[in-house]
Order: structure tokens, then sequence, then C-alpha cells
């Protein structure tokens, strides 16, 4: 089943091209390859305020490239989130985006009783790939992967699902080869649609 992708890439490189988004490239070719359509949101080129400066109480409009970003999102059968994991979290422009985007009404509602059912994201699915410079088992066995675990948390509330996550570990200490076999693994989650 062809699908139609979006791509969310959450590095803030803006004066550089970063691996994430040299693996933001990689799935999208494979995906376009395999007959998927897709679209690719560079979130460090959006105008837009990070901060969510009254909490979910206050009346922060989105800015035109949000309102933009939340169209894409519902129109998309599935998400693919890449990022590098800074400071064992996702970047701070990142979190922001989340918290501006991901807003009740659009990704949620509290009306429900039951929070399994609150989401109003259902019927799409998700990729998250997060890169690091520690090896990605040590990641995953002794850090719980909990900065995957957040996100996928926070996706899964929103109704999105199934999720699934890939990490690429070594990076910053990487060789050719190495980085080669990453952006191959992308191509080819790309081309499945996964």
């Amino acid at each position: 089943m062809k699908k139609h992708i979006l791509i969310l890439l959450g590095h803030p490189a803006l004066s550089r091209k970063s691996f994430c988004e040299a693996l933001a490239l990689a799935y999208q070719k494979g995906a376009q390859e395999a007959g998927h359509t897709t679209e690719l949101v560079n979130i460090a080129k959006l105008d837009f305020d990070p901060i969510l400066h009254e909490g979910y109480e206050g009346d922060q409009p989105l800015e035109p490239d949000l309102a933009k970003t939340q169209e894409q999102i519902h129109q998309a059968d599935h998400l693919v989130i890449i990022y590098p994991m800074w400071e064992y979290m996702m970047p701070a422009l990142l979190k922001g985006f989340f918290e501006r985007v991901f807003t009740r009404g659009f990704a949620y509602d509290l009306k429900s009783r039951n929070p399994l059912k609150n989401g109003l994201l259902q019927g799409k699915s998700a990729r998250i790939i997060q890169t690091m410079s520690m090896p990605a088992i040590i990641y995953r066995l002794f850090f719980g992967a909990h900065g995957i675990k957040a996100l996928k948390s926070m996706l899964g509330f929103c109704g999105l699902r199934p999720l699934k996550a890939t990490c690429f570990g070594m990076i910053m200490e990487s060789r050719d080869k190495h980085r080669k076999a990453c952006l191959a693994k992308s191509e080819a989650l790309g081309r499945k649609g996964i």
C-alpha cells in the first residue's frame, strides 16, 4: 500500500548539512523510489516561537508555518521524525515544535475519560530515527532508550500507532563505512514506508 509520508527533520542546523538531514534525504529517496509520496519539513527553517509562553492555559496563535505543518500532519499517513540526541534528549527546538504543534484540539482531546481514546491523530503511524554518539545498544540496555520512550508516549497519546524507532549510534566517531550503512538502512526504511 502506497503512503503519504511526512518527514520531520528536527536537527537545528541552519548553516551546515547535518547527518540527520542526510538520513532524511535517504529515507525520502527510498520512499519515492517505492512510489510513496513524501514531504520533508526542516523544522529549523520554520518561522515560529518554540516557547509555549503561557503553558496550556494561555492563547498563543499558531504562526503560518506551524498551521501549514499541522495541515501536512493531518494529510499524512505516516510520520518520520529524525533528530540527534543532545544531552540525552531531543534538541530544544524540536521539543518546542511538539509543544506548539501537537496541541489540544489538533492532536488530542481531553473529553474522554479513557486516556487511550484521547488521540485525534488515529490512523497514522510513525517512525523515530535518532542519532547519538554512544553505541545504540548501550542507550537501549543501560539507559532504557528513555528519550525515545517519552516521544513514543506523547505520539501514542495523540493516537499514532504503530510507533517504531531506529537508533544510529557512534555517529560523531564514525567512519564513512558506518555512515553509509546508516544511510542505506534509512533508505530501506523509506522504501518500505515504515
